[in-house]
């Protein structure tokens, strides 16, 4: 199920200043990597950051989101090695919508996770199939009712208000 984006091969022992290492608050924890390992993922949320950007905090000098830790470290590890694995300890459209906010595509997920966490999609498919069967069966039975026990003229004066 992977895609084809590549991780791109970056050198991340150029220097050791601090220039080089960026931290990230994410949900109330801190990750601390290279500018050069985000800039692994292009067109991806942390390959664009900025001390521009509104959530820099220059005081601390880190950039802060408001997400979720534990799944960004599976976030942060696909950056590192390119290999995206499902955190077994959140939902499936938790995950989602992480993968979304981040800029990572679905598809990225490991082949080794991917059953797990596609899932959640067949279980709601599933379920949404019984609720329309439900509904169906309700209705059906309800007529049913109604011509068996000869209640068209009552059920016709009960909807029609007369």
């Amino acid at each position: 199920m992977r895609s084809t984006r590549t991780v791109k091969s970056v050198d991340t022992r150029t220097t050791n200043n601090n220039d080089s290492r960026v931290v990230l608050n994410v949900g109330g924890m801190r990750f601390e990597t290279q500018r050069a390992t985000l800039k692994k993922l292009p067109a991806t949320r942390l390959s664009k950051l900025t001390p521009q950007l509104s959530y820099y905090d220059p005081v601390l000098n880190e950039y802060f989101f408001d997400r979720h830790p534990g799944v960004f470290s599976q976030i942060l590890n696909y950056y590192r090695t390119g290999k995206l694995h499902y955190p077994t300890n959140v939902c499936g459209p938790l995950f989602e919508d992480e993968l979304s906010y981040w800029g990572i595509q679905r598809e990225e997920v490991e082949p080794c996770c991917w059953m797990t966490y596609t899932k959640h999609r067949s279980t709601q498919d599933t379920l949404q199939t019984l609720d329309s069967l439900e509904l169906e069966t309700v209705r059906s039975t309800t007529n049913d009712l109604i011509k068996k026990f000869d209640w068209e003229n009552d059920f016709q004066l009960i909807t029609s208000g007369h």
